[in-house]
């Protein structure tokens, strides 16, 4: 049996990262994640027996001919996209030129987007046979044992799964519950990528994503993550994900790392033991990871460091007390200072990620982001737009007032605002976050502390290629 994992070509050229609730443009970080969504299922999937292909090709520069080429010499029995809302009427079209060049094929979409819209996407794309909904391994495995042993999908009422079951009739199966334990997940099948292709900004150096937990027990109204890993936090052992470390650098000689959570340092406890269990071992590795604020001291940061650690991301979201309280972030200004001073403090890089435009924000709520940003010591920042992605809180509200102001599915990305407040315009958060931008990086101390990180000419060389895409995400 064969399957063919695909990260779907790019919507009208643009390059989207297709991870979870990270589904913005490759402008964003200059970069792109590896795909581990799909690198883990490819796993899943060999370890059944399958024949697996992965493409990726918004990093591998695959349009749909050729794409359609490829299934057509390859001939799937399954083929699983994974699908986002800025591009999903493009993503879901690939089922059609799936089958097209393989009408035996049996096609099926995972992601936050199929998920919450599991309906709609299978009446959007008729070429579309079924949609994954949630942690998508178990619900894969026991559908591509149905496809292998020919048994009618339909009839083994498979968690998770929603369908076709008549015309002008979407059959949702129950709801999967998430995995328990984390550490049954095979390591990504990294071998299936050419994981030269993702590169580090500045440095230019390959790097992985390792997942280390799933699910997120806060209730911030803004996030969607909760509708695909839930909100009860699981995590690997610290053990299981050094050992995965430690493989990856010894067998593709890469020793950089994303840490791929909703927050790494949710349990504390779990945390610190993973930052000791690579001290302990004496692995070499350089790693980033994100955090909340109110999750983090100087004692935890300090072990990160020696660990490896060389930059953490923090949700900063706002500056403003009201606002913070209004997402439901659960965060107070003094405790985003707090940690982003123990951070350098340490000397590890800090990230803040800041949204603009949520309900409720005022020209003068955006001055308290922009001056909160500009007086800490911040590496980086990113300003995104509001976006009420389906499957979060934001999204159910912002559509029972009215506040969405298209049904156009490619503006939901977070460098457009698509809601129209009491508050703010659409166009008027838009410029707020031009003026943040600008604020914060257009001084000379700024761009003097960018250029100091550069020590060759390849990293200026690199350095310039990442600044035109950035621009082009900002504007």
């Amino acid at each position: 049996m064969k399957a063919y994992l695909i990260n779907p070509p790019a919507a009208r050229g643009v390059e989207i990262v297709r991870e979870g609730r990270c589904m913005q443009r490759k402008g964003a970080w200059t970069a792109v994640w590896s795909p581990i969504s799909l690198a883990l299922l490819a796993a899943l999937l060999e370890k059944e027996g399958w024949t697996v292909r992965l493409s990726d090709c918004i990093v591998e520069d695959i349009g749909f001919e050729r794409l359609k080429d490829y299934v057509s010499e390859f001939q799937p029995d399954l083929a699983i996209i994974n699908a986002v809302t800025p591009a999903i009427e493009s993503d879901l079209s690939t089922c059609r030129r799936i089958k097209e060049a393989s009408p035996k094929t049996v096609t099926a979409a995972i992601g936050i987007h199929p998920t919450a819209m599991d309906e709609e996407c299978l009446t959007l794309e008729p070429a579309l046979d079924y949609v994954i909904r949630g942690e998508p391994e178990l619900t894969v495995k026991e559908l591509a044992a149905a496809i292998a042993r020919q048994a009618p999908v339909n009839a083994c009422h498979i968690d998770g799964l929603s369908y076709r079951a008549d015309v002008g009739q979407i059959t949702r199966e129950n709801d999967r519950q998430p995995m328990a334990n984390l550490d049954e997940l095979p390591m990504p099948a990294w071998h299936l990528i050419d994981r030269s292709r993702y590169r580090l900004p500045f440095s230019n150096k390959p790097f992985l994503l390792i997942a280390t937990s799933r699910g997120c027990p806060y209730p911030c109204r803004f996030c969607a993550d909760a509708a695909f890993y839930g909100k009860k936090l699981r995590t690997r052992s610290p053990g299981n994900i050094v050992d995965e470390l430690a493989f990856v650098k010894e067998k593709f000689g890469i020793n950089e790392f994303l840490f791929w959570s909703e927050s790494f340092t949710i349990r504390r406890s779990f945390a610190v033991e993973v930052a000791r269990e690579i001290i302990e071992r004496k692995l070499d590795v350089s790693w980033v990871c994100n955090s909340r604020v109110d999750n983090v001291d100087g004692e935890m940061l300090a072990l990160f460091r020696k660990a490896g650690c060389w930059m953490i991301g923090y949700g900063i979201e706002s500056g403003n007390q009201g606002i913070l309280d209004a997402m439901n972030k659960g965060i107070t200004v003094e405790q985003i200072r707090d940690a982003v001073t123990a951070s350098k403090k340490v000397g590890l890089e800090v990230t803040g990620h800041c949204v603009v435009g949520y309900p409720g924000e005022t020209a003068s709520t955006i001055r308290d982001t922009i001056s909160l940003t500009k007086s800490l010591p911040f590496d980086f920042v990113q300003f995104y737009c509001s976006v009420p992605f389906p499957g979060s809180e934001l999204y159910k509200t912002a559509k029972e007032m009215g506040w969405i102001n298209t049904t156009d599915w490619s503006l939901f990305e977070q460098n457009f605002s698509v809601m129209d407040t009491p508050q703010l315009s659409a166009r008027e958060v838009m410029r707020w976050r031009k003026k943040a931008y600008r604020a914060f990086y257009v001084n000379p101390g700024r761009v003097w502390q960018t250029l100091r990180r550069l020590k060759s000419p390849a990293e200026f060389k690199n350095f310039f290629r990442m600044a035109t895409d950035f621009i082009g995400w900002i504007k």
